[in-house]
């Protein structure tokens, strides 16, 4: 078992850590078997909830141009929000790591409850859309993953 095999798998098996199987899953990329620090995990990690979180907005901005319905252009501008957001909170948690741990640990954990806005407006407006609905659940995942891994970092 190489280090980053066993600092994945510890990182993956901490309490702090809420999905397990989550953790092992975005954590199992060539960047993640090469980190050789929890900082460097934190930062795959990160980089991946980035492009994830890119390809839903992609999605968002697809849709948006082809409905007529303003209930439904309202919820996706909420939802094209949150994820701009989120890219650039998720895009700043890695440099704000080395200066300040509990910084970085607290902004990632607000990506999360974000994405309920996102999943509040789709629903008041009667949108259904899987792509959004996973999307809105990995931001979810990595919101916490990103919380769980940050927080013994002090």
């Amino acid at each position: 078992v190489s280090a980053s095999k066993a600092l994945i798998a510890k990182v993956c098996g901490d309490d702090a850590i809420l999905d397990h199987d989550f953790c092992l899953k975005a954590l199992s990329n060539a960047q993640a078997n090469a980190a050789k620090s929890v900082n460097q995990l934190v930062d795959v990690a990160m980089k991946e909830a980035v492009a994830k979180a890119h390809t839903t907005l992609k999605v968002i901005v697809e849709m948006m141009k082809k409905t007529s319905s303003p209930a439904t252009l309202d919820a996706l501008k909420t939802c094209q929000n949150v994820y701009k957001n989120s890219i650039r909170s998720f895009g700043m948690i890695s440099n704000e790591l080395s200066e300040d741990a509990m910084s970085a640990n607290y902004d990632v954990s607000l990506i999360g409850p974000d994405a309920e806005t996102c999943i509040k407006a789709l629903a008041a407006a009667s949108v259904n859309a899987p792509e959004i609905a996973n999307g809105n659940h990995d931001l979810q995942y990595f919101s916490s993953l990103g919380h769980g891994m940050t927080a013994k970092m002090n």
